[in-house]
């Protein structure tokens, strides 16, 4: 059976909670959780703890949209930065790329439509997979 990719045009905003960033103290995995116009930087494994009101998000880049600071899930794929803000947002991405059959009935603003077009390519599909892997078990690293 072939792969589809079911469309569900989600804005990348929808993922952003949490983002998963690299903590300023230890290095190690931490989380930015935005509520109720406050945004709030955890470490579960140095306590560092770091809280602002919310404000404009820029997104587009492998940083998190609040403090600046640089996305947990990154890695080199295609001369290219392969990223996501947490799991649920690296399913996604993996769910779209691995489905041999896509639709395009999304909008504008669908994280589908704004992936970037070396993303997209069959010829880049696993080299693309490979990355997302290795994303993957960054995650389960930083859990364990």
């Amino acid at each position: 059976m072939t792969h589809r990719f079911l469309l569900e045009s989600r804005e990348i905003y929808s993922f952003m909670n949490p983002m998963l960033v690299i903590c300023p103290s230890c290095g190690g995995q931490a989380d930015v959780w935005e509520k109720n116009d406050e945004v709030r930087l955890s470490c579960l494994h140095c306590g560092h703890l770091q809280m602002m009101e919310s404000g404009t998000k820029y997104v587009g880049e492998p940083i998190d949209v609040h403090f600046g600071l640089p996305l947990f899930l990154q890695t080199g794929c295609c001369g290219h930065v392969l990223w996501a803000y947490n799991r649920e947002h690296l399913n996604y991405i993996k769910d779209y790329i691995e489905a041999k059959i896509r639709t395009s009935e999304g909008t504008n603003r669908s994280l589908e439509s704004r992936l970037p077009a070396w993303m997209k390519r069959k010829q880049n599909r696993k080299e693309v997979l490979r990355a997302i892997e290795k994303l993957e078990l960054m995650i389960e690293g930083s859990t364990a």
